[in-house]
């Protein structure tokens, strides 16, 4: 029996020193096996800071606006809706938390047909701003032949970006509630 209370006491001390070390340090030590998150999308700028989105798809517009509050409107003060809402910010979320695939330098490009890509003819385009200031601009364009990831050209950069299928399809869920359709 001694044996056994001098182990749990063992024991007591053990998580008691842990405790007061944690309570000077201010914080739990940390796990090396957990990957702490690092944002590497297209924009840098963290998604809650856009305020308005500008949609494109042919000849079919339209603006959005952040509200304090973040619900979306459209530009003549027209609610979003609640559920459209939450794609057009998961949308905006993935141009900063999703990396590309792999970035095409314009020398890969060279002696290829534009077209290929997609880039003739953009699907759609966006752009994104916080305040006044663009942030980014994007045409979403063609996909790769397998149909797992999409080309998008961003507005100042020569370079073409491979991304997975799923951020268009977001956006294209996002343009078709905002343009009805």
């Amino acid at each position: 029996m001694k044996r056994a209370t001098a182990i749990a006491a063992l024991a007591g001390g053990a998580a008691l020193v842990f405790l007061v070390v944690m309570v000077i340090t201010g914080a739990r030590p940390e796990q090396r096996q957990y990957v702490k998150f690092e944002a590497k999308g297209v924009m840098q700028l963290p998604p809650e800071q856009i305020t308005r989105v500008a949609l494109r798809v042919g000849t079919r517009t339209a603006v959005l606006v952040r509200t304090a509050d973040n619900r979306w409107l459209r530009e003549n003060g027209e609610p979003l809706g609640a559920a459209a809402g939450k794609r057009l910010s998961m949308a905006v979320q993935f141009m900063n938390t999703s990396e590309p695939v792999r970035v095409l330098e314009p020398g890969d490009l060279t002696g290829t047909d534009r077209r290929e890509f997609g880039l003739d003819q953009p699907h759609l385009s966006i752009v994104l701003f916080e305040g006044e200031r663009q942030v980014i601009g994007a045409q979403f364009c063609g996909r790769n032949p397998d149909g797992m990831l999409q080309y998008v050209a961003l507005e100042g950069r020569r370079e073409l970006y491979l991304l997975s299928r799923f951020v268009g399809e977001e956006w294209d869920a996002a343009a078709k509630a905002a343009l009805g359709g």
